[in-house]
């Protein structure tokens, strides 16, 4: 894995981003990180490759962003069922435009759900998008993290869906969020 990050870390097999979330990216493919950084957000990106020699388009992907000074990034903690739905349909809107600006096309939108999990709202969605050629399978989660909003998104071309979906899905269920860093300049004798 190339190591030249900024907004993430390696700690002990795992991948700090921002210092707010740690994720482990599953073997047997070639990982490359970089920090993603504009006006709307900061985080990292990591792309999967089945050949380091020769990467040609990622296989997967699994980004880190922390969206907060986007307008358009909701505080996923304040919202309701029915504010939900008016979300979802926002996303589906600005998505499909945004891939259709960026030469992509939305394949299938799966309508978002929100989910509360250990008293944290999460507004989890899928769709599938065309991208160079390939359908690919998005799945975005939002949620409020201290005073950030973040967006963490897993991607894998569907031709390859045995061999990644799973491994995807275990690098989103097996993310935990970090504990706030310790301001305490108290040092221990």
């Amino acid at each position: 894995m190339n190591s030249k990050r900024e907004n993430s870390v390696l700690n002990k097999g795992r991948m700090e981003v921002l210092g707010l979330v740690s994720l482990k990216l599953p073997p047997p493919w070639w990982w490359h990180g970089s920090d993603l950084e504009n006006e709307s957000g900061e985080g990292a990106i990591f792309c999967a490759y089945k050949d380091e020699e020769e990467p040609g388009l990622d296989i997967a992907q699994i980004i880190v962003a922390d969206v907060t000074r986007d307008p358009d990034e909701l505080n996923i903690s304040s919202l309701d069922e029915n504010s939900a739905k008016d979300y979802d349909r926002f996303l589906h809107r600005d998505i499909k435009k945004n891939l259709h600006n960026d030469g992509r096309e939305l394949i299938k939108w799966m309508s978002s759900q929100l989910i509360e999990k250990e008293k944290r709202k999460i507004l989890f969605t899928e769709y599938i998008e065309k991208d160079q050629g390939k359908e690919r399978q998005m799945i975005a989660l939002r949620m409020r993290v201290r005073e950030f909003n973040l967006v963490i998104m897993g991607c894998f071309d569907i031709a390859m869906k045995d061999e990644l979906l799973v491994p995807i899905n275990n690098v989103i269920g097996d993310m935990f969020l970090l504990p706030p860093p310790s301001f305490s300049t108290h040092k221990e004798k």
